[in-house]
């Protein structure tokens, strides 16, 4: 049994070893904040709900939970997840009185009361390293079309950003300056010629590439012709809608659902198993304490506790709530820990796989 969860641990350790994209850390992904005009009751109650919502699709990656029954009664009794909040005065310096349209109501909800719902109803868990998107496309509005970017839309690029950050997705755009037009024209994004578009991305080292066009025109609605691709894996979809505002979050959630799929940890897959997970290069208390963290910080570990210290060798014992292998693929995914050796197989008492990693050193906070 062990042996052959071994072996299906190598193809992972493969794809680590040529892999040098970082993910990006998505903070907040349990807080959310909501203009208010008043401090009521019902009124606070009605922002625990949406705002419950709202976490509901940043932790799964989607909005399917909002439309299944089982999620019904939890998110009308939205307030026993809520953790803590406050209310925020946002007034600017300098105003004589209160304005009530700058009050926000800042929530946050339990992480762990969250994913058990979700888990429980085999929904998937999307954690805080996500994948960067750089998103190069086209703006056709009867007929006048122009390369996206700051400089020429940048009503349509906050649009975007906006809705991104309601799914919690990590988005780049290009600059579109003279060394991105000298490699990209408005022709290689509608024919798909991917050799001057994927050599400008290397530009910004984006974790996924989308390539799109969105055309409008007068009396006959919106259309959006996308592509993405990341990890050897290609999506090609078409949006139609009434208005601009709609194509920006049918592409940003299509976006979200596809990616989740690949890189959220699927609640089907949930186990209970331990293995032992030996890091090098681990110099001092401190450093042992943010590999620690780091390590407890993944959805898919479920408790850490240091096994062995041998010099700069420190042994942690993982308790897993997901498949071995789905810890692998988020350290791989990650910017913390770099693969060292293969995983290795001791024999005993009890059978125990450990993986072999170095901390390298960058990407972990205090």
């Amino acid at each position: 049994m062990k042996l052959s969860k071994l072996l299906r641990l190598l193809p992972l350790l493969l794809v680590a070893c040529y892999s040098s994209a970082g993910a990006v850390i998505v903070e907040d992904l349990y807080t959310v904040e909501l203009p208010v005009a008043d401090q009521t009751t019902s009124l606070r109650l009605e922002s625990f709900t949406e705002a419950f919502k709202q976490v509901l699709v940043k932790v799964s990656g989607s909005d399917d939970a909002l439309k299944d029954p089982a999620f019904a009664r939890p998110i009308e009794r939205s307030a026993r997840y809520v953790k803590q909040f406050r209310y925020i005065n946002r007034s600017l310096p300098g105003d004589d009185e209160f304005d009530a349209s700058r009050l926000f109501l800042r929530i946050d909800f339990d992480q762990q009361l969250v994913e058990t719902l979700l888990r429980e109803q085999n929904y998937p868990i999307w954690g805080r390293e996500r994948p960067s998107t750089l998103m190069v496309f086209s703006y056709d509005v009867n007929e006048n079309i122009k390369l996206a970017s700051q400089e020429s839309t940048p009503d349509l690029i906050e649009a975007l950003d906006k809705a991104a950050q309601t799914h919690a997705v990590p988005v780049l755009f290009p600059l579109m300056d003279l060394e991105d037009i000298s490699l990209v024209k408005i022709r290689d994004i509608a024919a798909r010629q991917y050799s001057g578009i994927e050599t400008m991305a290397q530009r910004y080292s984006p974790n996924a590439l989308l390539v799109g066009q969105i055309v409008g025109r007068s009396g006959k609605g919106w259309e959006g012709d996308w592509e993405v691709k990341f990890a050897d894996k290609s999506f090609r979809w078409k949006d139609e809608a009434s208005s601009r505002q709609d194509i920006v979050d049918q592409v940003v959630r299509r976006l979200a659902k596809i990616l989740a799929q690949e890189y959220a940890l699927d609640g089907h897959s949930s186990v209970e198993e331990s293995l032992l997970l030996a890091v090098s290069n681990v110099n001092g208390i401190d450093n042992l304490l943010k590999v620690q963290r780091y390590l407890e910080s993944l959805n898919a570990v479920d408790g850490v506790r240091v096994a062995m210290i041998n010099k700069d060798v420190v042994t942690y014992r993982l308790n897993l709530r997901n498949a071995p292998e789905d810890l692998q693929r988020l350290i791989e995914f990650g910017d913390v820990l770099e693969v060292e050796d293969f995983p290795q197989l001791r024999t005993g008492s009890e059978d125990q796989i450990i993986l072999n990693y170095s901390y390298i050193d960058r990407g972990v906070g205090n």
